[in-house]
């Protein structure tokens, strides 16, 4: 969206405080929207930050009452708080860890979108959620991951169907490896912390797709803003995926 386009909307971010979600944050204050960052841990940012644990059904509540008392409307809403656990085979799955992906990446999204579709711009409102290329594919050793992925894509489906009526869209993104230093540092992690391994595996990741180089996250970015920008007025209960083509 332009500048002119933004300089009154309200724009939503859970996860704002890092990685993809930061950079959002940064990308909507440059256009002059006005922008709410939800988030255990405030960054110091120009947004307006709000303290949220997306896994407390009331402090998601709560901000969500905060942002409402200041704003008239929700615009955009992003939701794009998440967390990657570590590697963990099927029968090593540690079930307290699988329990709190789930919580935050799947019932965080529900709680975020139960308390902000009633403050949505109604019609005209627009709803990203971030998923990921593992909300329709699968990968070893990432069972919590992906099965929280797998249920995002279900909620932006269902979600789409119940306020499509009200002219509120619901979509999502479904990055695959995005070029970060969370990615690499994963990666080394993986590794043993030897960075000839994490070249390689780097590497690999790479030439698995058509484009044969990982996304960018300013390629995410343009992705969300797409769907959440009027150009995209006739899309609703899509993932897009930005993954250099892993087909």
């Amino acid at each position: 969206m332009t500048n002119s386009e933004l300089s009154e909307s309200t724009v939503v971010i859970t996860g704002g405080s890092s990685g993809i979600g930061a950079a959002l944050v940064d990308f909507y204050l440059q256009r002059s929207a006005r922008v709410f960052s939800l988030d255990l841990n405030p960054s110091g940012s120009r947004a307006i930050e709000i303290d949220c644990d997306v896994r407390d059904a009331n402090s998601v509540s709560s901000a969500m009452a905060k942002v409402r008392n200041d704003s008239a409307r929700i615009d955009v809403l992003i939701a794009n708080a998440g967390v990657v656990p570590s590697w963990q085979s099927t029968e090593n799955i540690d079930l307290e860890d699988f329990t709190r992906v789930i919580e935050i990446n799947l019932i965080g999204v529900a709680a975020t979108l139960k308390y902000a579709a009633p403050a949505m711009r109604s019609p005209g409102g627009s709803i990203v959620i971030t998923g990921s290329i593992n909300s329709w594919k699968g990968d070893p050793n990432l069972a919590s991951y992906v099965a929280s992925k797998h249920g995002v894509l279900g909620l932006i489906k269902s979600a789409a169907l119940d306020l499509g009526p009200k002219g509120i869209r619901v979509n999502g993104v479904g990055p695959g490896p995005v070029a970060t230093d969370a990615l690499r540092n994963r990666i080394l992690s993986r590794n043993e912390n030897d960075h000839d391994k994490a070249d390689v595996y780097f590497e690999r990741l790479a030439q698995g797709t058509a484009l044969k180089r990982i996304a960018t996250v300013e390629e995410v970015i343009h992705a969300i803003d797409f769907l959440a920008s009027p150009l995209s007025s006739g899309i609703t209960g899509e993932l897009i995926n930005v993954d250099g083509g892993v087909l």
